[in-house]
């Protein structure tokens, strides 16, 4: 499936995601929408994938401990930012393909931001 073609959010969630040289670099486990498409009648702007977060782990990341402004117990926030560093934000114009063998990206890993704590 090419990246401009109409999909669900579902059936790209923990895809394997593939750099510019076929290296395993994770899984989709988020992504980023921004509402600036055509108009949806009354819902208002349709939605379009910005960024994916990609990497081993994601519990931190959908309990949301990867936000600087998230409290909770230190240890648990320290463990989860750690294991945030190895997330990589993949904008959606560095998607090559997506199919049923994965993301397939344009760059390489090391081209890649890592996610940073937002604050």
């Amino acid at each position: 499936m090419s990246p401009g073609a109409r999909m669900r959010l579902s059936e790209l969630l923990h895809e394997t995601v593939y750099d510019a040289e076929a290296r395993p670099i994770g899984r989709v486990h988020d992504a980023r929408l921004v509402q600036d498409g055509p108009l949806q009648g009354l819902a208002g702007a349709a939605f379009r994938v910005d960024a994916l977060l990609v990497g081993r782990s994601a519990v931190g990341i959908r309990l949301g401990f990867h936000r600087g402004h998230m409290r909770g117990p230190w240890l648990l926030r320290v463990f989860f930012e750690r294991l945030a560093r190895h997330v990589r934000v993949v904008t959606w114009d560095d998607v090559a393909a997506w199919d049923d063998g994965g993301v397939r990206l344009r760059v390489r890993v090391d081209e890649l931001p890592a996610l940073t704590a937002e604050r």
